[in-house]
């Protein structure tokens, strides 16, 4: 349901040219006008046409001012000669002025080559789960990236899951630790309950109980408040977990850094159902686009760019060569980082071939010099119905 919010109407007080001065009322007092006075008999018609007007909805323009002789007139016709104003459109929509953010990042960098130009285009991605990368792929905002940097990846929770059930599973262990040691205080103090009050203090086999009982509540004494701490970490580690992940899966807006510092918000276009990509927007603002490699197919050993925040270091470049070629995807030897994740592939013309998306490295370590995985470009246009 849209709320429809009334303009307000203006009453425009329009005066003739000719300058008439009042008559001054008083003893001895003259008119300084030649203008004849309205006679009494017009103040009760005045008095009806306000009420006439206060009563009307205000629907048009509304005139006052006095004609040739003096009278005050009220019309929604602007007088002779005049023109009325224009209404104000309600409707109109403001548009605030675009920024040319590729004018001013061209301007204060001193990239040499079509590399460093690239880096311009290249932004930093601030989401709930962490920090990525994406890269302008045209001049009116649209921001390429992977979906695993602004959504929760499968795997991630997965692997998450696995964390919390390994704690889950020491922590049963703590508990049933914690509950053998206090029945076995428990069977201590009732021997010792047992026994009588003098035997208590000479017996031997008392005084054995009785080292018992200090020993065994001392483990008790030990290990409770470790319990107690375990079972407050693993809770708040899900509870927090938990927030973040249904915040991530919520998420519409998002920061992005661009090179020289400065910090925007773009939204979420869509993200792709069958690939790790991802379309956001920063609106209003004319900014500078990675050229797309039409040209020549990549090939083995052609050598290509990686621009991304590896490990958290903004605009960071690295450099290798394509080693294997797929249909849907590009294997090279780039050196990726957590970080690099959506930032752009680049050949040695700073044309954008892919995104980059994941490392393929030994035992699933990210630290690993692995080989990297990207996306081709290609896919990524024909994935977003905006970039086709």
């Amino acid at each position: 349901m849209s709320i429809v919010f009334c303009k307000p109407s203006r009453i425009g007080v329009w005066r003739s040219p000719t300058r008439v001065s009042a008559p001054r009322s008083g003893p001895g007092s003259a008119p300084t006008d030649k203008v004849k006075r309205p006679g009494a008999e017009t103040a009760p018609v005045l008095a009806a046409l306000w009420l006439a007007l206060i009563g009307l909805p205000a629907l048009a323009e509304v005139f006052k001012y006095k004609d040739a002789d003096g009278r005050w007139q009220f019309t929604d016709r602007p007088p002779p000669g005049a023109t009325a104003p224009a209404p104000a459109d309600a409707t109109a929509v403001v548009v605030a002025p675009t920024r040319d953010l590729a004018t001013r990042l061209a301007q204060g960098s001193t990239t040499r080559t079509p590399v460093q130009a690239a880096t311009l285009a290249t932004v930093a991605i601030e989401a709930t789960l962490g920090q990525g990368a994406g890269f302008f792929i045209s001049s009116d905002g649209y921001i390429l990236t992977n979906r695993h940097v602004i959504r929760p990846k499968a795997e991630d929770q997965r692997a998450q899951q696995a964390q919390f059930t390994q704690e889950e599973e020491s922590l049963t262990a703590a508990e049933a630790e914690l509950t053998r040691r206090r029945t076995l205080l428990k069977n201590v103090e009732t021997e010792l309950a047992a026994l009588k009050a003098p035997k208590q203090a000479t017996d031997p086999y008392a005084r054995y109980l009785k080292g018992q009982y200090d020993y065994y509540q001392a483990k008790v004494n030990e290990l409770a408040p470790q319990v107690t701490e375990h079972q407050r970490r693993l809770s708040s580690a899900k509870l927090e977990q938990s927030i973040k992940t249904g915040q991530a899966s919520l998420q519409q807006r998002f920061t992005i850094v661009l090179k020289d510092g400065e910090r925007l918000t773009a939204r979420l276009i869509r993200v792709a159902d069958d690939q790790d990509l991802a379309l956001l927007k920063l609106d209003g603002y004319n900014t500078p686009a990675l050229r797309v490699n039409t040209g020549r197919t990549p090939g083995q050993g052609d050598g290509v760019y990686a621009i991304g925040n590896p490990l958290g270091v903004s605009d960071s470049v690295t450099t290798g060569r394509v080693t294997r070629i797929d249909r849907d995807q590009i294997m090279t030897d780039v050196q990726l980082l957590p970080g690099n994740s959506g930032g752009p592939l680049v050949n040695e013309a700073g044309e954008v071939i892919a995104i980059n998306f994941a490392k393929l490295a030994k035992g699933g370590d990210a630290n690993y010099q692995g080989f990297g995985m990207a996306i081709p470009i290609a896919i990524a246009r024909e994935a977003f119905p905006e970039l086709r």
